[in-house]
């Protein structure tokens, strides 16, 4: 009977032994997966922070950005309000001189045709004492030929 056992106790201890090894196959499968888990899990932990850090720099890039965007709008709208006054002012001025130009071709037109009225009246003038002076040496000759027959 002991002998039966004992063969009992043989494969017990055998399969024993095969369930041990097969565990400690087992557990160094497991643990050659944990320490790959492990260097998967600092591979992401490294990516994110590279990542992480990449989206600090973006986000500080893209303040740096809005903030230049925000100085190119004002600078753009105030660059914008002066052409707009400028413009302004040259039509302004552009009308003014237009203005100006129209009066001062009134004032001409206006004083050429004084000058040229005076002019007539002068030529007339100059007609009628040129008639007159004509008429007046004809008299005064009249008057020599009387005294010299005196």
């Amino acid at each position: 009977m002991m002998a039966a056992g004992g063969a009992g106790c043989v494969e017990t201890a055998q399969h024993c032994r095969a369930e041990v090894e097969r565990l400690s196959r087992e557990l160094v499968e497991a643990n050659r997966e944990k320490i790959r888990a492990a260097e998967c899990g600092l591979v992401v932990l490294e990516e994110n922070q590279r990542l992480k850090q990449q989206c600090g720099e973006l986000e500080a890039e893209q303040e740096a950005l809005r903030l230049e965007l925000e100085q190119l709008q004002e600078a753009f709208g105030q660059a914008y309000s002066v052409q707009r006054k400028v413009a302004e002012d040259g039509e302004t001025n552009e009308e003014t001189l237009l203005q100006e130009c129209a009066s001062r071709e009134t004032y001409y037109r206006g004083r050429l045709l004084e000058l040229q009225a005076e002019m007539k009246h002068c030529r007339a003038t100059a007609s009628n004492a040129l008639a007159d002076n004509e008429h007046l040496s004809t008299v005064l000759q009249e008057l020599r030929e009387v005294l010299y027959m005196c």
